[in-house]
C-alpha cells in the first residue's frame, strides 16, 4: 500500500514536493497552510484529500504516516517537533531551524520518536554530485585539505521586504538561504569533518527597496517591508582534521554576472574535484606522470524526485537517510558561528 502523506505549507517549495509525491503515487491525505486559499488550490491541483488551516488538525489524523514541511524558517522547529511527537516521519526543508538551539530541540524529539527525519538538501541527489562523491570516496583526491564554495548573485534578493528578508522570520539572509546549500554540498563531499572554529563577515548593504536596482526578482517585492538580513557573507571554517573551507555567498553584489554563478572546489594531495554550477563536474589529477583534467559524462537526473523517493525508501526500509538530522545540525552550527563571528568581529568556536 502507498504511504500516506501530509504537507505543512503549500507555497512554491511545497508544491514541488506535492507534485513529486503525486508522481510517486503516494496517498496525499492533507495539506495545511495558514492561507486557506493556497491550501485549497493544492487540493484542486494535485488531488490532495483535504485542506487544513491549522497543521495541528492534520497531525491529529492518525492515518497520516509522513509529513513534508516547507514553511518559512521560523516555523521549522515547532512544526517538526509537533510532527515527530505525533508519530510522523518528517521531511524538513532547509535550513534545519533558526538557530542551533532549535536544531537540538528537533534532534531530541527525533530521538524520542524513532521516526525517519530527512533534511531537505536536494542538491546532494544530483547525478553530478554523486559522481564527484565517488571520485572522493575512491581516494582519487587523497587527503582533502582545503575547500572553496561560492554563490555569487549579482541581483537575487528574493521577495525584497517579505519573510525572506525579515530576520524574525528567516533567521538570516543570503547565508542561511543559499549559503546553506553550498555549505552542505562542500561538507558532504568532504565527508563532514568536524568544524571547530569560524571567522566570518556578513553585510547588509541594501536596506530599502528604493535603493535596490534590479532586472528581475524571485517572488514579489513588498514596498513597505523590512530587510534587516545579510545580502553578502564570507567566512573561513576550520576543521579538527586541519582542513579548511572558504564560503562566499551573495544575494546582491556589484560584480560581473557569472555563469555558472555557484560552485564547489575541493583540493587534495592527489587530486581535486570541482562542481561548476550544479551540473558540471570536473576532476583534476595526475595520470602516467602527467597532469590531467577530466570532464565526466553522465546521465542527468531529477534531484527533487530522487530526494522524495529516497525519503519514501528510508521509511519503508527503516534506514537512515543520506541527509541526516545530525548533519543538518552541523550545518546550522556553522551558520550560527558565522553570524556570531561577524557580530563579535573575531574568530569564534563552533558549538
Amino acid at each position: 500500500m502507498p504511504l500516506k502523506f501530509g504537507f505543512i505549507g503549500a507555497g512554491n517549495i511545497s508544491k514541488r514536493h506535492i507534485k513529486n509525491a503525486q508522481a510517486l503515487k503516494l496517498d496525499l491525505l492533507g495539506v495545511a497552510d495558514v492561507n486557506p486559499q493556497v491550501a485549497e488550490d493544492a487540493v484542486k491541483t494535485f488531488g490532495v484529500a483535504r485542506a487544513y488551516a491549522d497543521y495541528h488538525q492534520m497531525l491529529a489524523d492518525r492515518s497520516i504516516e509522513a509529513v513534508v514541511i516547507g514553511t518559512p524558517n521560523k516555523f521549522h522547529a515547532e512544526q517538526a517537533i509537533a510532527a515527530l511527537n505525533a508519530g510522523k516521519h518528517v521531511f524538513l526543508e532547509k535550513p534545519m531551524a533558526m538557530n542551533v538551539g532549535e536544531s537540538d530541540a528537533i534532534l531530541a524529539a527525533h530521538k524520542r520518536s524513532g521516526k525517519v527525519l530527512q533534511m531537505g538538501m536536494m542538491n546532494r541527489f544530483r547525478a553530478s554530485v554523486q559522481l564527484l562523491k565517488r571520485f572522493v570516496a575512491d581516494g582519487k583526491c587523497g587527503d582533502i585539505y582545503v575547500g572553496q564554495t561560492y554563490w555569487y548573485r549579482r541581483r537575487g534578493i528574493p521577495g525584497f521586504g517579505g519573510w525572506f528578508t525579515t530576520q524574525s522570520m528567516s533567521g538570516g539572509g543570503a547565508l542561511i538561504d543559499i549559503g546553506v546549500h553550498m555549505l552542505d554540498l562542500a561538507l558532504y563531499l568532504m565527508d563532514f569533518p568536524k568544524p571547530v572554529a569560524v571567522s566570518g563577515f556578513t553585510y547588509n548593504n541594501w536596506k530599502k527597496l528604493d535603493d535596490y536596482h534590479y532586472i528581475g526578482m524571485w517572488g514579489k517585492p513588498v514596498p513597505d517591508g523590512k530587510k534587516d538580513v545579510d545580502d553578502y557573507a564570507v567566512a573561513i571554517v576550520r576543521f579538527d582534521n586541519g582542513a579548511s573551507l572558504q564560503v562566499n555567498v551573495s544575494w546582491a553584489i556589484n560584480v560581473e554576472f557569472m555563469q555558472p554563478e555557484n560552485g564547489v572546489r575541493l583540493m587534495g594531495t592527489r587530486g581535486g574535484v570541482e562542481l561548476k554550477g550544479f551540473d558540471l563536474p570536473h576532476f583534476y589529477g595526475e595520470e602516467v606522470g602527467h597532469l590531467v583534467d577530466v570532464k565526466p559524462h553522465f546521465a542527468p537526473n531529477d534531484p527533487a524526485m530522487e530526494e522524495m523517493l529516497h525519503f519514501v525508501n528510508c521509511i519503508t526500509e527503516n534506514r537512515q537517510p543520506m541527509p541526516t538530522a545530525e548533519q543538518g545540525r552541523t550545518v546550522q552550527s556553522i551558520l550560527d558561528a558565522i553570524y556570531r563571528s561577524s557580530a563579535q568581529k573575531r574568530e569564534v568556536p563552533v558549538e
